[in-house]
């Protein structure tokens, strides 16, 4: 049996449990759900939504919004499942145990307006596996690659829908080029710097499925200042 961890965020009022040693929810996840342009009523669905914490912060801001959390790992799923039913939010967070390469609109009621998504970012032939699975399927390409990623937002999405996603820098390009391929038009980004002396870790971009060309690049948002400490725009992101 999976030993939990009990953790929180916004002082207290999201509780999420997860996973000890196996995968842990990063910063990457908490920054893409609070930069997210989310509207009211929006119908959302977070691929990979490993302990559900994309869909439960993004449920906790926005209470009008409907979220479906798609999962392969069963165990992952199960926490989320749990999560959600903690947080008092069985109402508006729908838990799937899916492979998301199988979705359809089928499985959501009809198209979403919204697709959010942290997925694994690490190519299956580059770097060390980890030997605990739940974390490389986390974070290697091993049950699916951005390719087959960018192409279930594609189908998923209702004409005009919006697709935000959290990946490295170094691999810019290759998201870019994917989106293209799939009618999945880049307009907005921001990059994303640990401390402003530090090269670009990640970035956010929000793609438009249908959309004109023409991006807008925001201000960079640093996490870090130099002796360590969160940043203005960090603390208010983690809500400290």
């Amino acid at each position: 049996m999976t030993e939990l961890s009990n953790d929180s965020l916004y002082d207290g009022r999201l509780q999420i449990r997860q996973s000890r040693s196996g995968y842990r929810f990063s910063m990457d996840a908490v920054v893409l759900a609070r930069q997210a342009n989310i509207n009211a009523n929006d119908r959302v669905l977070d691929l990979g939504t490993g302990c559900g914490v994309i869909s439960l912060i993004l449920a906790y801001f926005h209470p009008d919004v409907t979220v479906y959390g798609v999962e392969i790992q069963k165990n992952q799923a199960d926490i989320a499942t749990e999560n959600v039913r903690d947080n008092n939010l069985e109402n508006r967070i729908t838990i799937l145990h899916q492979d998301v390469k199988t979705l359809s609109p089928h499985h959501t009621s009809g198209t979403v307006d919204v697709v959010i998504c942290n997925p694994p970012h690490i190519e299956k032939s580059c770097g060390r596996i980890n030997p605990n699975n739940q974390l490389a399927v986390s974070r290697h390409e091993i049950k699916i690659t951005l390719d087959d990623l960018v192409k279930v937002a594609q189908r998923m999405l209702c004409r005009l829908g919006r697709l935000f996603m959290v990946y490295p820098a170094e691999r810019l390009v290759d998201l870019i080029e994917r989106m293209r391929s799939c009618g999945i038009e880049p307009k907005k980004m921001s990059i994303l710097y640990t401390k402003a002396d530090a090269n670009a870790k990640r970035v956010l971009i929000e793609g438009v499925k249908g959309g004109k060309p023409g991006i807008k690049i925001n201000k960079p948002l640093t996490i870090h200042n130099d002796d360590g400490t969160y940043t203005a725009a960090a603390r208010r992101i983690f809500g400290y």
